[in-house]
């Protein structure tokens, strides 16, 4: 399959791509592919705050959404207005950060699984160390009474059934062989695994975040679990790898960190891990120089929208660009280079480093994914003494729905 240019742009250098958009263009700017309504994107913070706090109604989600096709139409992305507002409320309380400090021994339990697989030193390539912890924490923490075996299994039909996927496969119509059609097998697949589960955690009564929602469907209790997975998994994986290879990109850096965490007793390790100050800067200034998704979008509906100098018509689609946003230059002081004390020295607005979006659209499962971080980058440090095999950049694309290194990470490890 040939893409045209922008598409091919995009999804190879897409940072590069929308900065030279923003420059030809100024800011808002166009981003437009074939069979697609054009977005006009910011990277600006003003522009931004008028975005965040608009009236409720202002806007609803983008139809064309890239994951659209492995979340469903029912998941709480694909949701606007006050159904979107009403399932958040629903899901809230197990998404809060202090439900979810009850959650951080099953993810060191998943890390101490993992740490022992590995031979006592040798070669590990990182993206694949940390989609397979992701994933298993999700599953984790959506099926929290399923033994290993079953969780084991859901994990390989899961890894299955997202690879036979593509933001790609927004252009390449249905019929074409070889592409939707295994995606579809897949699919259905892994429905039934994950119906099953979720009928089994109703009958035994375990809590989770569908656990209060009564009368649902079965499609809309299977689009709610793959948005709990699409967007619970890739994301906090590709943001953990750039943090641990900024981390052992200087290696200052991860003995600070580990001098920092670094007590005899488990329990004050444990603890240091939730007041460490520098390793929550770690943590934001990579989301800050990699956030996990390139922008975010919005629809216009109702009325008209005053967006910079212009007025956008309902129908029309405006976004927020947090590749862009987290690298203007009135902000941030030298963009490009990797400054975790920033973050230590002065706090940002939620309009100016914008990681997990804002407003009433913000990612529903940031404290879940910095309580992923917090923990995986503190045991990794403490039981994996690891060099980057190969220090220069990695040249960033588009994965699934995020933007990760193109090339494999390899770090030469050995445990501690």
């Amino acid at each position: 399959m040939i893409f045209p240019l922008n598409i091919y742009r995009f999804l190879t250098t897409p940072k590069d791509y929308l900065l030279e958009l923003q420059k030809k263009h100024g800011d808002p700017f166009p981003l437009s592919f074939p069979g697609a309504p054009t977005i006009w994107l910011t990277g600006q913070s003003e522009l931004v705050k008028s975005i965040f706090t608009a009236p409720i109604d202002s806007f609803k989600a983008s139809e064309k959404n890239p994951v659209g096709p492995l979340l469903g139409t029912d998941g709480l992305i694909m949701q606007s207005g006050s159904s979107h507002l009403d399932l958040r409320k629903e899901f809230m309380p197990y998404f809060s950060k202090k439900r979810l400090q009850s959650f951080s021994s099953p993810i060191q339990e998943i890390f101490l699984e993992m740490q022992r697989s590995y031979e006592p030193e040798g070669v590990m390539h990182l993206q694949e160390f940390t989609l397979k912890a992701a994933l298993k924490i999700i599953l984790k923490f959506l099926f929290p009474k399923q033994n290993s075996e079953e969780l084991n299994d859901a994990e390989k039909m899961t890894v299955n059934f997202l690879k036979s996927y593509s933001a790609s496969f927004l252009f390449i119509p249905h019929w074409i062989p070889g592409t939707w059609n295994i995606f579809d097998q897949r699919k259905m697949q892994l429905d039934n695994r994950f119906y099953e589960f979720y009928l089994a955690g109703a009958e035994e009564n375990s809590e989770g975040p569908l656990s209060e929602l009564k009368g649902l469907t079965k499609s809309e209790i299977l689009s709610h679990l793959r948005t709990f997975i699409v967007a619970g998994h890739e994301t906090s994986a590709t943001s953990l790898t750039w943090a641990l290879y900024y981390i052992h990109k200087d290696p200052s850096i991860k003995n600070r960190l580990r001098d920092e965490l670094s007590v005899d007793d488990e329990e004050q390790f444990i603890e240091n891990i939730f007041q460490n100050k520098y390793l929550d800067s770690l943590i934001s200034e990579s989301l800050r120089i990699r956030p996990p998704v390139p922008f975010v979008t919005r629809k216009i509906v109702n009325r008209d929208f005053v967006f910079g100098q212009k007025t956008y018509e309902v129908g029309q689609e405006i976004g927020v660009c947090i590749s862009l946003l987290h690298q203007d230059e009135q902000t941030w002081e030298r963009p490009d280079e990797f400054l975790a004390e920033r973050f230590l020295d002065k706090k940002f607005s939620p309009y100016e480093f914008a990681p997990f979006g804002g407003g009433t659209r913000r990612c529903l499962g940031a404290e879940l994914a910095i309580l992923e971080m917090k923990i995986l980058i503190s045991f990794f440090v403490k039981y994996f003494d690891c060099s980057l095999m190969n220090s220069s950049l990695p040249e960033p694309e588009v994965m699934q729905i995020t933007i990760g290194p193109k090339k494999p990470i390899y770090l030469k490890y050995k445990k501690i």
